[in-house]
């Protein structure tokens, strides 16, 4: 009888030939200027790693030590909160970056990712990035210009978040018992938030808003004087 032949090992995924990610790289906001003897350096330096649906490819606070860029697939930028509640930032898809901040960032990711489903994804070090920005000022002027754009989404998302925040808390304080324009919040700021649904760092934004405006002042740590109730009602009803 003739032994049984072993079954073949498992396929493992074809690794993506040097000019795919060449390309990927020539393609990208980042490295759209620079010389092709600098893709290929970072290209040589990067790494292709692959992550199964829902795994944490880094956290918020991990340090910062390089950003990736899409292969295939697609990973979930967020934030959330001690409840659990998240705030999508980004979806980056094929060819395009993630956890670019990195390259600035010396106290750790500023937000968590995520794999959506399958995903490869190239992994560039921060040290071969600076080393390439030192060495071709244009890849400089065009990070900042990338970094710059990312800034002005996340601005529009804190704005969206701050017009979401603002009705809960101005209904809030307008149910408050109120005694000579001055209402006494029951909890402290943290378990506020919890109760309203947001995050400490959107209600904290939405006092600084109503503050600003003039609508409301704080007198103590758990005390509010409502300013202008009429506006803070039309506010509320505006919204």
């Amino acid at each position: 009888m003739s032994a049984r032949k072993p079954p073949p090992p498992a396929a493992s995924p074809p690794a993506l030939p040097g000019a795919d990610l060449k390309s990927l790289l020539g393609n990208s906001p980042f490295l759209a200027d620079v010389p092709p003897e600098a893709i290929e350096a970072l290209s040589n330096a990067s790494l292709l790693k692959n992550y199964r649906p829902g795994q944490l490819i880094f956290q918020k606070g991990d340090r910062a030590v390089g950003f990736y860029l899409v292969a295939e697939g697609a990973a979930r930028v967020f934030l959330s909160d001690p409840s659990g509640k998240e705030r999508v930032l980004k979806i980056a898809k094929t060819g395009e970056p993630f956890g670019e901040a990195a390259l600035f960032q010396a106290d750790g990711y500023p937000a968590s990712a995520m794999a959506v489903g399958p995903l490869r994804a190239f992994f560039l070090p921060k040290e071969s990035i600076l080393r390439l920005i030192a060495a071709h000022p244009r890849l400089a002027l065009a990070t900042i210009g990338v970094l710059a754009s990312r800034l002005s989404h996340l601005t529009f998302l804190l704005e969206s978040s701050l017009k979401e925040t603002l009705p809960r808390l101005v209904s809030y304080l307008l149910s408050l018992p109120e005694t000579d324009g001055v209402v006494a919040l029951p909890m402290l700021k943290v378990e506020l938030a919890r109760h309203l649904g947001i995050t400490p760092e959107s209600l904290s934004r939405a006092f600084g808003s109503l503050k600003a405006q003039g609508l409301i002042q704080e007198k103590k740590p758990h005390f509010i004087a409502v300013v202008k109730r009429s506006l803070l009602e039309e506010l509320k009803d505006s919204e």
